[in-house]
């Protein structure tokens, strides 16, 4: 059996999400369909980041398992014929046995985008967050450098369970200013379900100074649930690091 890694992209906005879910349509499923009729056998993907529904990829990395021999080229042209214009293939390449796109990976990178013009953009409306307020980007900078690092980061996060490991470390964080906007970039070993658009609603309320700057670490200090989530629409996964 061959073990195949992909790099695909896709526009979250028309998914439910990267997982498979009965009855709806997912990242996970359209892209195992695709690769059944491609290659005539059972198909099962296994997924770097299970992004949540309306969430994009730029970056997103897949591997499975075949026994077909089509060269890695011709497969990336069949799949782009077979996908849909919001889900597309940019590389594939065959790697070792014991690479797992999820637990190989050593951090994903995300960014979050802010479009903070007066007018809705019909050109950005499904790739950032509209917030047509002012945000003092130096405060938010400020108040993501205190939760750098490994934390629990279950204030940060929704529908886990007791039991579930929620420590994660994050190796970094960037708030850039944009012409007409806000980029927040992070990077770490892996993200809870809803981890970051909870950082970048806290964020955000530190921009517009309706929280203090240590707002974020206050959370993670006394257990406190962050509750202001951005939108998914804003939320990229840009790179998977192995």
């Amino acid at each position: 059996m061959r073990n195949l890694r992909l790099r695909i992209e896709y526009d979250g906005t028309d998914f439910a999400g990267f997982a498979r879910q009965k009855g709806a349509r997912t990242v996970q499923g359209v892209l195992e369909s695709a690769l059944q009729a491609a290659l005539d056998e059972p198909i099962t993907v296994i997924g770097a980041s299970r992004t949540d529904a309306g969430v994009h990829a730029r970056g997103q990395v897949v591997n499975f398992f075949t026994s077909r021999p089509i060269p890695t080229d011709r497969l990336v042209m069949v799949l782009n014929r077979r996908l849909p214009n919001d889900l597309k293939v940019l590389s594939a390449r065959e790697v070792s046995a014991q690479f797992h796109a999820r637990f190989s990976a050593t951090s994903r990178v995300y960014r979050y985008t802010l479009y903070t013009g007066v007018h809705p953009s019909v050109w950005k409306i499904r790739y950032a967050w509209h917030y047509p307020r002012p945000l003092d980007c130096a405060r938010m900078q400020a108040a993501l450098e205190q939760i750098l690092g490994e934390h629990d980061f279950r204030p940060f996060s929704v529908k886990l369970t007791a039991e579930q490991n929620t420590v994660r470390t994050l190796f970094s964080g960037l708030v850039v200013p944009t012409r007409d906007g806000v980029r927040i970039e992070l990077e770490g070993s892996g993200f809870l379900r809803g981890m970051i658009r909870l950082i970048v609603g806290e964020l955000v309320q530190v921009g517009t100074g309706k929280r203090e700057v240590d707002a974020l670490r206050w959370r993670l200090e006394t257990r406190r649930q962050a509750t202001f989530m951005a939108p998914p629409q804003g939320l990229c996964l840009m790179r998977v690091k192995y």
